[in-house]
C-alpha cells in the first residue's frame, strides 16, 4: 500500500526533494543580477501591467513570449524575484518530468530515471534557471509541444482548441531562441509524413508557416541574441557549469570531450531520430542555434546528450552478454558516478559563487550604480547597454543608449535629460558613443570604470 502510493506520488515527493535543496542549500539567487536581458524585458512588462506605471515595451521593444508564461508573477508576484526563481525552477521540473515521460515509453524506466535525475543536478541547469535563461523554457515547449500533437490527434477535431494551441505555442517558441524554430520545423514534417487526413495535414502547413512568419515579424528576429558563439566554448561548460563572474574565458578545447560524445551519440541514435519527433525537435534545435551556441543552445546539447546517450549506454553494456550486476551494469554505473561527481564539484562551485554574491562583469557595473543611486533623492534617467537589467536592479526609467550623433550639439540635445550613461566602452558597437563622449567632456564626468563597463554622468546644468 505504502509502495503504491509513493510510486503513485512519486513526482511530487521528488519535486519536493528537489526544491528543498535548490533553496536550503542556497543554490538560488534571489536579487536582479544575472538574469538575462530578453527574460528581463518579458519580466518588466508583466511587473509594469500589475504595478499601472509606464510601459517599458514603448522604450525597450517587444519582449518574447516568455512573457505569457510570467502572467502569474505580474499577477500575484510583481517585484518578487523569489518567486520569479521558484517559478522558473517549477518549470523546469515540469520540462524534466514530460521529457522523463516520453524517455520512459521510449526506452524504459532506467534510461528515463538516469538521464532525469542527472539534468535536475547538472551545474548548467542551475545556471540557465538563475538566469531565466532560454534553455528551460525551450525543453518545456518540445515536451509542451509533443504532448499537445499527441491531443490533438486524439481529439480529430479540425481548428478546435488544441491546433490554435499549438499555433500559440509555435510563435512563443519562434520569439525566444532561433533554436525555438526545431518545433515547428518538426510539426510540419510530422504532419506531411503522418497526417490524420490531407485537409488537416493542409490546415496545419498553412498554420504552422503563418505562425512562424508573424512570430518573426513582431520580433524583427532576435533582437539581443548573440550571434557567432563559439559552439565549442559553450559545451566546455557543458559538464562542470560556468561560476558568474569569473574573467577567464572558457577554452575552446575544453568542448572537445562533450563534443565528441554529443556527436557519436547523434550518430548511433540515428534512426531513432529520424522515427521520433521529440527526438528531431532537439537535433534540429542543435542544428538551428548553432547561429547563437549560448548556455541555453548548451542546454539542449546537455538534454539531448542525456536522453538519448543513456539509452544507447544500457544497450551498450547488455551487449556484453554476462550474468552478473557488475557485468549487467558496470559501464553505466561507471558512467553516472563519473558524470554525477563532476555535476556535484560544479554544483559546489557555483554555490560559493552564489553565497559570495558573485555577479559578471556586466552585473558588476549596473550593481555599482545600483549602490551609487541609493541614496540619490527625486528622479533621474539612466541610458544603459543592459537597459531591461539595469531597470530591474535600480527600478526606475531606464532607456537603451542614443544612437550615434555627429556633433556634440546634437548628441546633447539626443541625451535629453538623461543623469547615467552605463556601457561597456571596449564593446566594437559603443565606438561612435565613446567618441561622442569624449567630444562632449565639460558635460561628462566618469564616475565608475570597471575592466568592462564604465559610468558616466551627465551634468544638466
Amino acid at each position: 500500500m505504502i509502495k503504491s502510493k509513493i510510486e503513485q506520488y512519486w513526482g511530487v515527493i521528488a519535486l519536493i526533494v528537489w526544491g528543498a535543496l535548490l533553496i536550503g542549500l542556497s543554490l538560488l539567487r534571489f536579487d536582479p543580477y544575472g538574469i538575462e536581458e530578453n527574460a528581463a524585458k518579458a519580466l518588466l512588462l508583466n511587473w509594469s501591467v500589475a504595478d499601472r506605471v509606464v510601459n517599458p515595451i514603448v522604450t525597450l521593444g517587444a519582449p518574447d513570449f516568455r512573457a505569457l508564461l510570467f502572467l502569474p508573477l505580474g499577477a500575484y508576484w510583481s517585484g518578487s524575484f523569489v518567486a520569479l526563481k521558484v517559478y522558473t525552477a517549477l518549470l523546469f521540473f515540469g520540462a524534466v518530468v514530460l521529457l522523463y515521460r516520453w524517455s520512459k515509453k521510449r526506452f524504459g524506466d532506467e534510461a528515463a530515471l538516469i538521464s532525469s535525475g542527472l539534468l535536475l543536478i547538472a551545474p548548467l541547469s542551475l545556471m540557465q534557471i538563475n538566469s531565466i535563461g532560454t534553455g528551460p523554457f525551450l525543453l518545456l515547449g518540445f515536451g509542451v509541444g509533443m504532448w499537445l500533437d499527441q491531443r490533438y490527434r486524439e481529439r480529430g477535431k479540425p481548428l478546435g482548441g488544441w491546433y490554435f494551441a499549438q499555433m500559440l505555442l509555435v510563435v512563443t517558441m519562434v520569439t525566444i531562441h532561433p533554436a525555438g524554430l526545431a518545433y515547428p520545423l518538426a510539426l510540419a514534417w510530422e504532419w506531411k509524413h503522418n497526417p490524420v487526413d490531407n485537409t488537416q495535414r493542409k490546415q496545419m502547413q498553412i498554420g504552422i508557416a503563418a505562425a512562424a512568419v508573424f512570430a518573426l515579424i513582431f520580433r524583427f528576429g532576435w533582437p539581443g541574441i548573440e550571434w557567432g558563439l563559439n559552439p565549442m566554448e559553450s559545451l566546455g561548460i557543458l559538464f562542470s557549469g560556468k561560476i558568474p563572474g569569473d574573467p577567464l574565458p572558457t577554452p575552446w578545447t575544453a568542448g572537445i570531450i562533450p563534443a565528441l560524445l554529443l556527436i557519436a551519440t547523434l550518430f548511433y541514435s540515428r534512426k531513432e531520430i529520424l522515427k521520433e519527433m521529440l527526438s528531431r525537435m532537439l537535433v534540429l534545435a542543435l542544428v538551428l542555434g548553432l547561429a547563437s551556441a549560448d548556455y541555453g543552445w548548451a542546454l539542449l546539447a546537455l538534454a539531448t546528450l542525456l536522453y538519448l546517450g543513456a539509452p544507447l549506454l544500457i544497450k551498450a553494456n547488455n551487449a556484453l552478454g554476462a550474468h552478473s550486476f557488475a557485468g549487467q551494469r558496470g559501464i553505466v554505473m561507471i558512467a553516472l558516478f563519473v558524470f554525477a561527481t563532476l555535476f556535484m564539484l560544479g554544483d559546489r562551485s557555483y554555490r560559493g559563487s552564489v553565497l559570495s554574491a558573485t555577479v559578471s562583469p556586466s552585473d558588476d557595473i549596473i550593481r555599482a550604480l545600483a549602490v551609487h543611486t541609493e541614496e540619490v533623492e527625486g528622479t533621474f534617467n539612466t541610458s544603459s547597454q543592459w537597459p531591461a537589467r539595469t531597470m530591474l536592479a535600480l527600478k526606475r526609467p531606464v532607456f537603451p543608449l542614443p544612437p550615434a550623433a555627429e556633433t556634440p550639439e546634437e548628441f546633447q540635445k539626443m541625451i535629453g535629460k538623461i543623469t547615467f550613461i552605463i556601457f561597456d566602452p571596449f564593446d566594437p558597437a559603443n565606438k561612435a558613443l565613446r567618441d561622442n563622449i569624449a567630444a562632449s567632456t565639460k558635460m561628462m564626468e566618469t564616475l565608475i570604470q570597471q575592466p568592462e563597463g564604465v559610468i558616466v554622468k551627465v551634468d544638466q546644468d
